[in-house]
């Protein structure tokens, strides 16, 4: 039987939590794991085979050699696509499936702490964007919303992946294309504060001055728009920018302590350092985001058994650690 070896300080008394609640769970899992991804390679080679009929079938409407050749890899193509695709929904489910069978025991354990894979309840993104932290967008996508509270903080966090998709209308002949842009992918948290801000604030990166005037102008009356407040705090001028609707509020709500902890969070926190952190400040609530690449709250792959979950469950505590290293260098703790 699995067994959990407990490493960092989150996970301590969690073993034995595992034990009675995870451990009894695998043989089971593991049989739906087997089962899956059994069909999800059926499913590729049914995706392949039409694919192959499909091109076979367009070789035959082609008259051109070199066309026969492009009708038949079209085919494939398309099987190919088809079949990845019918695959990759079985991994998703499996996936799915993992985390019904671990996150309860996870949320139990650490307490206040509700998980929502699919986040229905989503996250709000388009305060971000009013804030003036993300660019334009009009495609979203949320996951692995995590709520709870931690040292008496109301905290929300989520993998969020934000999309511009543009259209060019082109002749009459062409038609129209459509072109996607990433605006951002990463992790999004909104913080309770202790007391309401006195004013908006967003803390935004520095681009160099004529970037930051650039970026200024074309933000109207908010984000960057909003004056700029001098901190005279050298190493937080460095990477950003402070902006705030009143600027004289500011200088007693972020005394230099708490400038120093927001730049511990961004050189300790976004993979990207300073460059992938913004901030804001805006009534009960502090928002972050923080860019990332690499997977968040990844629970399983159809191709890894579900008795390395235990490695899994490691990753896992890891990113539920965030936050709460994010929560202790707020209130100026060490980590």
């Amino acid at each position: 039987m699995a067994e959990f070896i407990e490493r960092a300080e989150i996970e301590t008394g969690f073993a034995a939590v595992f034990a009675s609640e995870v451990a009894p769970k695998l043989d089971t899992l593991e049989e739906e794991r087997l089962d899956r991804n059994r069909r999800g390679w059926r499913y590729f080679g049914i995706g392949v085979a039409v694919g192959l009929v499909f091109g076979g079938f367009l070789a035959l409407l082609i008259p051109d050699p070199v066309g026969r050749w492009i009708g038949s890899g079209f085919g494939l193509l398309f099987g190919l696509i088809g079949g990845f695709a019918a695959r990759a929904h079985q991994g998703s489910q499996w996936s799915g499936a993992v985390a019904e069978a671990v996150m309860p025991a996870v949320c139990d354990f650490l307490g206040s702490l509700k998980y929502d894979r699919d986040a229905y309840a989503g996250f709000p993104v388009g305060r971000v964007r009013e804030l003036g932290m993300v660019g334009h967008f009009n495609r979203t996508s949320v996951e692995d919303l995590m709520e709870g509270i931690y040292r008496d903080t109301r905290f929300a966090m989520a993998e969020v992946t934000l999309r511009h998709k543009s259209r060019k209308s082109g002749s009459s002949k062409s038609g129209s294309s459509s072109s996607t842009k990433e605006v951002f992918k990463g992790l999004m948290f909104r913080i309770a504060l202790p007391q309401p801000t006195p004013t908006r604030i967003l803390v935004a990166r520095n681009y160099g001055t004529a970037l930051n005037a650039l970026a200024g102008f074309f933000s109207g009356s908010t984000g960057r728009g909003m004056p700029r407040v001098e901190t005279g705090h050298e190493a937080f001028e460095k990477d950003f920018e402070l902006h705030a609707a009143e600027p004289d509020r500011v200088p007693d709500y972020l005394p230099p302590a708490f400038l120093n902890n927001l730049v511990a969070i961004g050189a300790h926190e976004s993979e990207k350092g300073a460059k992938g952190m913004r901030a804001a400040f805006d009534g009960e609530d502090f928002f972050l985001v923080l860019e990332r690449r690499r997977p968040f709250m990844e629970m399983a792959k159809l191709s890894r058994p579900v008795h390395d979950v235990t490695e899994t469950l490691h990753d896992v505590f890891d990113d539920l650690s965030v936050v709460r290293r994010i929560i202790d260098r707020l209130r100026g703790d060490p980590v």
